[in-house]
C-alpha cells in the first residue's frame, strides 16, 4: 500500500494533475533524467510543434461545425462534412492531437472551458469546393477525449510514483536523498519511466 500522501492525494483527486506534476518535477530533480523532466515540462507547459506527442493525446474525437449561408438558407452551428474541404485540407483532420497544457485540459473538463479550435480561416476553401459561405467554422472536440487524457496521465503518475516510492521510500518531502541514488536505481527508474509513459520506446538519456 502507498505510504506517500502525494500518491493518495492523486488517487483521491484531492489535488489537480497540474499540482501533482509540479511536485513530481521537484521529486525527480536529483535524478538528472532529461526524458522525465521533458515529459513533465511538456505536460505543464504544452507540447511544442516539433515535439513527440504521447499516444494518449492522439486520435481525439471531433466534429466540424459551421454557421453561414447554404444555398438560400442561413444556418447556425450545423455539422460540416469533411468532403466540403479540398483533399489537401482534409489531410489535416486525419490525426487530431492535443498539445495544450494539462492546466487547460483540466479547465475544459472541470469548468466547462472552450474545447474547440477556430477554423474560420478555411472558409475560402469550403466556398471554392461547395459554394457554401461560412461565417464561422470550428472544430469541436469531444469532452470525453479530454477526460481520457487526464485519466491516462493520472494512472501513469500513480504507477511512476509507486515505483519511485519503492526505490527511494516516502516521497512527502518532495526530495530524493542523494545517499540513496545508486546507479542501479537510476537505471531502473529510467527504464520503468519509459515503460509507463512511452511503452518502452524512448531511449534512456538521463544517466
Amino acid at each position: 500500500m502507498a505510504k506517500s500522501q502525494l500518491i493518495k492525494d492523486i488517487a483521491t483527486n484531492s489535488i489537480s494533475i497540474e499540482e501533482a506534476l509540479q511536485r513530481l518535477l521537484l521529486i525527480t530533480s536529483e535524478l538528472d533524467n532529461s526524458d522525465i523532466s521533458k515529459w513533465i515540462l511538456s505536460e505543464l507547459n504544452g507540447y511544442k510543434f516539433d515535439e513527440t506527442i504521447p499516444e494518449y493525446r492522439k486520435n481525439i474525437s471531433h466534429n466540424l461545425i459551421y454557421s453561414g449561408i447554404n444555398g438560400r438558407f442561413q444556418v447556425t452551428n450545423q455539422p460540416l462534412p469533411i468532403h466540403c474541404f479540398s483533399e489537401k485540407i482534409r489531410e489535416r483532420f486525419g490525426d487530431i492531437t492535443v498539445k495544450e497544457s494539462v492546466e487547460i485540459i483540466e479547465n475544459i473538463v472541470e469548468k466547462g472551458g472552450n474545447a474547440r479550435l477556430d477554423l474560420t480561416s478555411l472558409a475560402f476553401d469550403v466556398y471554392e469546393n461547395t459554394g457554401i459561405q461560412c461565417f464561422e467554422i470550428y472544430q469541436q472536440y469531444s469532452k470525453a477525449s479530454f477526460v481520457r487524457i487526464l485519466s491516462n496521465i493520472k494512472s501513469k503518475l500513480i504507477l511512476f510514483l509507486l515505483d519511485l516510492e519503492k526505490q527511494f521510500g516516502n516521497l512527502d518531502n518532495l526530495d530524493i536523498e542523494k545517499s540513496t541514488l545508486t546507479l542501479d536505481k537510476k537505471e531502473a527508474v529510467s527504464s520503468n519511466f519509459s515503460d509507463f509513459f512511452y511503452d518502452g520506446k524512448v531511449a534512456n538519456n538521463g544517466c
